[in-house]
């Protein structure tokens, strides 16, 4: 394990009080997200073709990506992330069910800086969350700063529920099973 490694597993898993950027289509944050996508190219030594050829992407997509005017799908961010060497993780779920998206090292914070934050909108991520439960982000009275919107969707709290009931015993399950039933009657 390197030292960037521990760095980043220091951060994973603790509640994050904020994120520090929200990307996706609209959003006031993604030139500032293509900026650090490309100081993390140019620390790895990458040009925009080389990178380009790497990811699968067009040069000119890339340039699109750097420059704020298209954004990366989250889906896209580990093999980013491995392409260009960086330090980071992709959907990360805290002990909390505290969920962040794309926790990243900016290179120019050097190896004392804290982690950027990311959190990714979509419209079929958005679909999804209001399919679940969750609010939508496009809903205008439900809409916070990025300092105040909660990152642990319903679908992350629900995915740790699940992965808690999936390794509970038998007597646990029927004790949920009853309080469930019981709550929502």
């Amino acid at each position: 394990m390197d030292d960037g490694d521990r760095q980043l597993e220091t951060h994973i898993g603790e509640p994050s009080p904020f994120v520090d950027m929200v990307v996706g289509p609209g959003e006031a944050d993604n030139s500032r997200f293509g900026g650090l996508l490309e100081r993390l190219r140019w620390k790895a030594g990458l040009s925009r073709a080389d990178a380009a050829a790497k990811l699968g992407f067009s040069s000119e997509y890339l340039r699109l990506i750097e420059v704020g005017k298209r954004t990366p799908a989250l889906g896209q961010m580990r093999n980013l992330l491995s392409v260009y060497g960086a330090v980071g993780a992709v959907e990360e779920i805290s002990p909390d069910g505290y969920r962040q998206d794309l926790i990243v090292f900016d290179p120019l914070d050097g190896d004392d800086g804290d982690p950027v934050v990311v959190e990714f909108t979509s419209r079929i991520r958005e679909a999804r969350r209001s399919a679940l439960g969750g609010l939508p982000d496009d809903d205008e009275d439900s809409r916070q700063t990025a300092h105040e919107r909660p990152t642990a969707s319903r679908a992350a709290e629900l995915g740790m529920v699940v992965s808690l009931l999936a390794r509970a015993d038998d007597a646990t399950l029927r004790m949920v099973h009853k309080l469930l039933e019981e709550r929502v009657d």
